[in-house]
């Protein structure tokens, strides 16, 4: 009893057993089963929606693409028409520099009869001009000359003696310009 109780412990490089194996544990097995098929799940899913995002993703690119083509296309027809309009800016304001010339220098001007200005394509228009001018004169004299009788400034025997004067010059007149306008293919 007086005895050391030590045991001896044989060498650990001595023994060429190997430990043994731990076993495998079903809990922690079913776990990284279960785990590995729901992070399978997930990445089919993702991988689903971003196969379906990527074709809309492209349809965007082809339409943007499109766009940008339209756009360097429009911009390019856009540049050469501000080009033109620079252009014809400046031709409109040479025009109205041209034009505030004139009208200065020609203020200075005598103005043109009317006679010259109102002026047919032929002889015979200008024939017909003048002698509808006159139709409408003979037309409002004795018009006038009526508005002198009711007033009691002209008498009613020189009345009746210019009006029968005026009348057959003023019938003749109208007969003139319905022969011009017939002839002209102006009246039916």
């Amino acid at each position: 009893m007086d005895e050391d109780l030590t045991l001896p412990i044989p060498p650990t490089s001595s023994s060429t057993v190997p430990a043994p194996p731990i076993p495998p544990n079903p809990e922690k097995d079913a776990l990284l089963h279960q785990l590995a098929a729901t992070l399978h799940s997930l990445r089919i899913r993702t991988r689903n929606q971003n196969d379906g995002s990527l074709q809309g993703l492209q349809a965007q690119r082809t339409a943007m693409l499109s766009a940008l083509e339209a756009l360097k296309s429009d911009l390019a027809s856009l540049s050469s028409l501000s080009a033109m309009l620079s252009s014809n800016t400046q031709i409109l304001q040479s025009s109205l520099r041209q034009a505030d010339t004139v009208i200065e220098s020609s203020s200075k001007l005598e103005p043109p009869a009317i006679d010259e200005l109102l002026v047919a394509p032929t002889v015979v228009g200008n024939q017909l001009y003048d002698l509808v001018a006159e139709e409408r004169a003979l037309g409002d004299a004795i018009f006038v000359l009526g508005r002198a009788v009711e007033r009691g400034k002209v008498a009613p025997g020189t009345f009746a003696k210019m009006t029968r004067s005026l009348a057959r010059e003023w019938f003749l007149k109208k007969a003139l310009v319905k022969k011009i306008g017939k002839g002209m293919g102006l009246a039916p």
